[in-house]
C-alpha cells in the first residue's frame, strides 16, 4: 500500500485530510479591501505583530445644520511611513454589498482547506484629500507630468499626406473663391468658429493633459463633449486624463460634468 506523500517543505500529506474542506466558519462575514500599492508594500515589510494603524468609525448626523455622512477611515501608524511619502490617512470608498461568492481560505500542510468566512462587502482604501502628504504627492506628480521640455512629434499617416497633396493640386481660382465663400457662410452661422479653430490648431502639438488643465483654468466645469469640441483632442484621451485628475458629478447643478480634483484646483490657484 502506498505511503503518504510529502509537501515541498517536508511536511507530511495525509490521505485522510487531503482534499477536505473545513466550512465551520463559512458564515462569518468578512470585508475585502483594495489598498494602494505603496501602502501595501509598507504593511507587508512591517515585522509580525506590528500595529499597522487604527480604524475610525464616524457617526452620521448633522453638524451646524449640515448633514454628515457616516464613514470609515484608516489612520496608518506614523512610524511606518515616516521615511517615505506614503500618506497617513485613508477613506473607505466605493463600498458595495453586491459581490460574487468569495471565500478567503488557507491551504493547510495536511492538504486540507479551511474557509475563514464569506466576503459580504468590498471597498477601496483611498488616500484622504485632506492629508498634507497626499497633497504634496499629488503636486509632485503634477509637476513631473506637466513640465515637459522635450519636443512633441505627431505622426502623420501616408494616406493623409497624399490626400493633402491632391487637394492642393486641385485648388484653382474657382475652388479658392468657393472656399472663401464657404468660410464667410460658416462665420455668419457660428461667429466663434474661427477662434475655436485657431485654438484647436494651437493645441495640436500640446499633450492632452496640459490642454485639459488649461481649459479648466478658463472655467471650472466641463462635459467631455465640450472639452473635445474646444480642444480637438480625441475623446478617449480626454477621458483617460479626466479619470486621473477630475471628479465627475452624477447629480446636482453640474450633473454629467467634470471638475478638477481639489488638490489640482489648489495647485492651479498658486
Amino acid at each position: 500500500m502506498a505511503s503518504d506523500a510529502q509537501n515541498g517543505d517536508g511536511s507530511q500529506l495525509s490521505y485522510e485530510t487531503l482534499g477536505l474542506i473545513d466550512t465551520s466558519a463559512v458564515d462569518n462575514e468578512m470585508w475585502m479591501l483594495r489598498i494602494p500599492s505603496k501602502l501595501e508594500a509598507v504593511w507587508k515589510d512591517a515585522p509580525d505583530g506590528t500595529v499597522l494603524g487604527e480604524l475610525v468609525f464616524k457617526k452620521g448626523g448633522k453638524t451646524n445644520g449640515k448633514a454628515v455622512k457616516p464613514s470609515l477611515s484608516v489612520q496608518c501608524e506614523e512610524s511606518l511611513v515616516s521615511s517615505s511619502d506614503v500618506p497617513l490617512f485613508y477613506n473607505l470608498e466605493a463600498m458595495t454589498k453586491k459581490v460574487p461568492n468569495l471565500y478567503p481560505f488557507t491551504r493547510c500542510s495536511g492538504g486540507n482547506v479551511t474557509l475563514h468566512g464569506t466576503v459580504s462587502r468590498t471597498a477601496n482604501l483611498q488616500a484622504s484629500r485632506d492629508d498634507p502628504r497626499y497633497r504634496q504627492l499629488s503636486k509632485n506628480r503634477l509637476l513631473q507630468t506637466s513640465v515637459n521640455n522635450s519636443r512633441f512629434v505627431k505622426p502623420v499617416e501616408a494616406t493623409e499626406l497624399s490626400v493633402r497633396k491632391s487637394l492642393a493640386k486641385s485648388q484653382g481660382f474657382g475652388s479658392a473663391v468657393q472656399a472663401f465663400g464657404q468660410r464667410l457662410k460658416d462665420d455668419r452661422e457660428n461667429p466663434n468658429a474661427a477662434d475655436q479653430n485657431d485654438r484647436k490648431r494651437k493645441y495640436v502639438s500640446v499633450p492632452t493633459r496640459s490642454v485639459v488643465f488649461e481649459l479648466f483654468g478658463h472655467q471650472p466645469y466641463w462635459t467631455v463633449k465640450q472639452l473635445k469640441e474646444e480642444s480637438g483632442k480625441p475623446e478617449k484621451e480626454i477621458r483617460i486624463v479626466l479619470a486621473d485628475i477630475g471628479d465627475y458629478h452624477r447629480s446636482g447643478e453640474h450633473k454629467n460634468m467634470w471638475e478638477l480634483k481639489e488638490e489640482y484646483q489648489q495647485s492651479q490657484g498658486k
